[in-house]
């Protein structure tokens, strides 16, 4: 009897290592692997969570032929595919029944307003934009029919605006030079941009007529160059941020500026001009203003 123990033992190890190789290949621990070419070039793909969270990890293949780290939440993709080494809705490769070009949706951020200077188009989500564009945009563009949601920190946090239309200037909505992370959303359904406000001068010059409006100098008794705030700011441009050393008020009102974005750490409220921060410990510090009377 002992012989043919053994031999039962043995193929039991066999059958064990037979099935290993398959069960390598995908490794789901929520929502189904979705299709799409990127099984030719990627490897470890994990998922995880369901529905609206269902997110997908791996390594891909990029044009050089090494596998770089990438994550995806494909609840919104009617395929997956490889973009040089990156996971990428693939729209236009749908064997699911969801096929159709009319519900591609591409997303295009301009370094410069009215859609001009160096341009990033995408049509997926990013939780954090690439470094050369995090922090760049001054207008977007929508080609297709869709809705995107753009923050202004990583992970869609922050200030957090949607929009279904092109927008020529993002400062008019606190997120010029201030965009980390989007993703699309839901086409139907989606909701509207918030109303730009009346027509005004330009940003760094010219008088204000009607609302105050915050004048931030990096220079003291109001010298050097100088940023205009008429909306709310919970992380100014990279440009201006930890810059100003003097301030001035146009027209009635009351200005909260803060050291830290989000309205956060050392706080002070001004009604009047202010040649020198430094008197109040906010020189080359502000982050964040808004206007609060």
């Amino acid at each position: 009897m002992r012989p043919r123990y053994n031999l039962l033992i043995l193929a039991s190890v066999l059958g064990a290592s037979a099935l290993a190789p398959a069960a390598s290949l995908a490794q789901p621990r929520g929502a189904p692997p979705p299709p799409g070419d990127y099984w030719q070039t990627c490897q470890n793909i994990t998922t995880f969570g369901y529905g609206r969270d269902a997110m997908m990890t791996g390594q891909c293949k990029d044009r050089y032929g090494r596998y770089q780290s990438t994550s995806l939440r494909f609840a919104n993709c009617s395929a997956v595919t490889n973009q040089n080494g990156q996971l990428a809705c693939d729209y236009g490769n749908s064997n699911t029944g969801n096929s159709g070009g009319g519900r591609v949706s591409t997303l295009s951020l301009y370094r410069d307003a009215n859609f001009g200077g160096q341009v990033l188009d995408t049509t997926r989500e990013y939780s954090n934009l690439p470094r050369q564009y995090n922090d760049m945009a001054l207008s977007l563009r929508i080609s297709g029919r869709g809705t995107w949601e753009v923050c202004a920190d990583a992970n869609f946090r922050g200030n957090c605006q949607t929009f279904d239309r092109d927008v020529p200037d993002l400062r008019r909505y606190g997120l010029g030079e201030a965009i980390s992370s989007v993703r699309p959303t839901e086409s139907q359904g989606g909701y509207p941009p918030p109303p730009p406000p009346p027509p005004h001068p330009p940003w760094n010059g010219g008088g204000f007529q009607g609302n105050a409006s915050l004048s931030l100098y990096s220079g003291v008794g109001f010298s050097g160059p100088v940023f205009e705030a008429r909306t709310p700011y919970t992380n100014l441009p990279r440009s201006y941020n930890d810059q100003a050393q003097s301030l001035r008020i146009n027209g009635r009102g009351v200005w909260e500026v803060c050291a830290d974005s989000d309205f956060r750490g050392q706080c002070q409220t001004f009604d009047r001009d202010v040649p020198d921060l430094r008197r109040y410990g906010l020189s080359m510090s502000i982050s964040s203003v808004r206007q609060v009377q």
